[in-house]
């Protein structure tokens, strides 16, 4: 039959478990349709992969065009940036999270499916278009921004800093990562989490947070499928004179990485789950 109108927020979200329906907030009885994970075991949602690729494009063309529109020299500018990803992921996860879960990242994709919340099909379809979406707002960014006007020459690309070892940058991928899905974890999938409709907030902050940590590091990336469309269209498609190598020879970092965080967070959630109610 036909489903209730939406009645709540929504990153108010349900969550599949086994194949269940589990509603986040348990205080909210109606069932809307908002998850992080609607699809079940015998069945895939295209709707949700399209809405990851939009959420994704759109992420790449907002956080990256700031990084491209004002570099991250000054601490000024490094605030800046750090609150457009943040708020760009808050504001796509609270308008996808009823389509796909606003998962708009890779790692939290993988960390998902690892964590038993999201089928691995499901997870596989979601990570191409998350892919797809990325190369395609690099794409269409480097039709906004020139060469000349790009203040990183590489369309935000996340590059390791010549002040930091390969070490630095990897173990605050794993840790920015870390914490970003140990957040979506405890906020928007356990049962007994309060935070209801304010769960995208805390997800956009966690975001917000982890980039004032790494953007001096390596620009920030704690989501593989970010960091890849910047690469790849700055070095093989749209490469400027000041480019070079780095954004591809870096990029196995912003992978290793936030998988690695991704899967630790996925480890921790399970001793923290919910178990008789509590």
């Amino acid at each position: 039959g036909s489903r209730p109108p939406l009645q709540r927020d929504a990153c108010a979200v349900e969550m599949a478990d086994g194949g269940r329906r589990v509603i986040l907030n348990p205080a909210s009885s109606d069932e809307s349709d908002t998850d992080l994970s609607r699809t079940t075991k015998a069945s895939v949602d295209v709707k949700a992969g399209v809405a990851e690729f939009f959420a994704s494009m759109l992420f790449v063309i907002i956080g990256c065009g700031a990084a491209t529109d004002y570099g991250a020299a000054t601490p000024l500018t490094k605030l800046i940036l750090a609150f457009a990803f943040g708020m760009s992921i808050m504001c796509l996860a609270y308008a996808t999270a009823h389509l796909s879960g606003g998962q708009i990242n890779g790692a939290v994709t993988w960390s998902l499916v690892l964590g038993g919340e999201l089928p691995v099909v499901q997870g596989v379809l979601n990570l191409l278009m998350q892919l797809a979406g990325s190369v395609v707002g690099a794409l269409i960014l480097s039709q906004i921004v020139t060469c000349e006007m790009d203040a990183t020459s590489s369309l935000g690309s996340n590059v390791v800093s010549k002040d930091f070892g390969v070490s630095h940058a990897l173990f605050g991928e794993i840790l920015g990562t870390f914490m970003l899905c140990l957040v979506v974890y405890e906020v928007a999938v356990s049962t007994a989490s309060g935070a209801g409709p304010n769960a995208c907030l805390a997800i956009g902050f966690a975001v917000f947070l982890a980039h004032l940590l790494l953007l001096p590091i390596d620009g920030c990336s704690i989501n593989p499928t970010r960091s890849f469309g910047p690469a790849v269209v700055a070095t093989y498609i749209r490469p400027c004179a000041a480019t070079g190598s780095a954004p591809m020879s870096d990029l196995w970092i912003m992978w290793l990485g936030p998988l690695i965080g991704g899967t630790i967070a996925s480890g921790v959630k399970m001793a923290f789950k919910p178990r008789d109610g509590r």
